[in-house]
C-alpha cells in the first residue's frame, strides 16, 4: 500500500466518523460531541480536577473549562469543594449524567455493531489491535503533553 492510499483510507475515516457525530445520540440531543468524551473521562476518573481532564485530552485548560461549565449547566456534572484543597474543586457525574452517558454509549455500540455486522470475530479484534497500536505510535511520535504528575 503507497502512503497516498493509506492517507486516502485515513481521509475516509475521519469522513465517517464526521458522519457519525452529524447524528448524536437522541439523549444527548443539543450536547456538543466532545462534551461526551469529557463526560466519559469524568465517570473513569471519578473524583478528577479540570486540569487532569486537559493533560488526559491533550487540550487547552480553557476548552476543557468551557466544556465542564457546560455539561454543569446541563445537569450532567456536579462540581464538589475537594476536601485535600478547598481551593479546587472535584468533579463527579449526577444521575442524569451517568444516564446520559450510558445512554450514548448504547447508541455507538449500535451503529458500531451494525458497521461491523459482516466482520469476524478475528477481523474486528485484528482491527481493533491496529486501531490501538496507531493511536498510541501516533500519539508518541507527536510528544505528548506533559504527564499528569507534571501537570500538578
Amino acid at each position: 500500500m503507497s502512503d497516498q492510499e493509506l492517507m486516502g483510507a485515513m481521509h475516509e475515516v475521519l469522513k465517517a466518523f464526521r458522519l457519525v457525530k452529524q447524528r448524536p445520540a437522541p439523549i444527548a440531543d443539543g450536547l456538543p460531541v466532545g462534551s461526551l468524551g469529557v463526560l466519559a473521562a469524568i465517570r473513569k476518573r471519578e473524583h478528577c480536577h479540570m486540569k487532569e481532564l486537559a493533560v488526559e485530552h491533550a487540550l487547552d485548560p480553557s476548552t476543557i473549562s468551557r466544556a465542564v461549565a457546560g455539561l454543569v449547566r446541563a445537569g450532567l456534572v456536579a462540581r464538589v469543594a475537594d476536601p485535600a484543597d478547598g481551593r479546587a474543586s472535584t468533579l463527579h457525574l449526577t444521575e442524569q449524567g451517568n444516564t446520559v452517558l450510558d445512554g450514548t454509549h448504547a447508541h455507538y455500540e449500535q451503529r458500531l455493531a451494525a458497521a461491523l455486522h459482516d466482520w469476524t470475530p478475528d477481523e474486528i479484534a485484528a482491527f481493533t489491535a491496529s486501531l490501538n497500536r496507531f493511536a498510541h505510535d501516533l500519539i508518541a511520535q507527536e510528544n505528548p503533553t506533559p504527564s499528569l504528575e507534571a501537570a500538578r
